[in-house]
């Protein structure tokens, strides 16, 4: 992959804050590759491209998803930003020619998670939930945990999700509960 051509793509097709949290999870992740002894240019194509779906909104989501096929669950259809990373998983694959099931397992998984996950997925997912711009209660922890056990990452990360969800009485997706319950457990 041409990660400069790719970048070009993405500052024109994604908003700036966007744009920016792909560069800030890219970051995250290269550094999380040398401390895991990780594929940084397949870590590198993985989080540039995990929100390469975000230029649509929530109903744009919910179109390209239905004319894709997807099987949608009635917790996506209520709220289809859940859908952007299988989204950005198409995109990456059809408009961007990522064919390693590493890297689109690592887009796929990047917001909910899934049990025994893989190395690169466990690096995406914990890069795109505590990149240097976020600012979420607990951050600082879930940073410092990275750098010692992706796995105990995960399980703070899931766990803060999963009570912000709970608190503001929004819908909690299943995957995300089992992601937790499996990370929770091996930490």
């Amino acid at each position: 992959m041409d990660f400069e051509k790719t970048k070009a793509i993405l500052k024109n097709k994604l908003d700036r804050e966007r744009y920016e949290h792909s560069l800030r999870v890219e970051a995250l992740a290269q550094k999380l590759c040398k401390i895991y002894h990780a594929d940084a240019a397949k870590a590198q194509s993985a989080a540039l491209l995990h929100d390469v779906s975000r230029f649509l909104d929530r109903r744009g989501m919910l179109e390209h998803a239905k004319k894709l096929n997807f099987n949608i669950s009635a917790l996506e259809a209520a709220e289809p930003k859940l859908l952007h990373a299988r989204l950005s998983r198409y995109f990456a694959e059809h408009e961007f020619g990522v064919t390693d099931p590493e890297i689109l397992d690592a887009i796929e998984y990047h917001t909910v998670g899934r049990p025994n996950m893989g190395l690169l997925e466990k690096i995406i997912y914990v890069a795109d939930h505590a990149e240097a711009g976020r600012d979420h209660p607990g951050i600082d922890g879930i940073q410092k945990l990275a750098q010692q056990s992706l796995d105990q990452a995960i399980a703070r990360s899931t766990q803060h999700t999963l009570k912000y969800l709970q608190e503001n009485k929004l819908p909690v997706d299943q995957r995300t509960i089992e992601t937790n319950r499996f990370y929770s457990k091996m930490s």
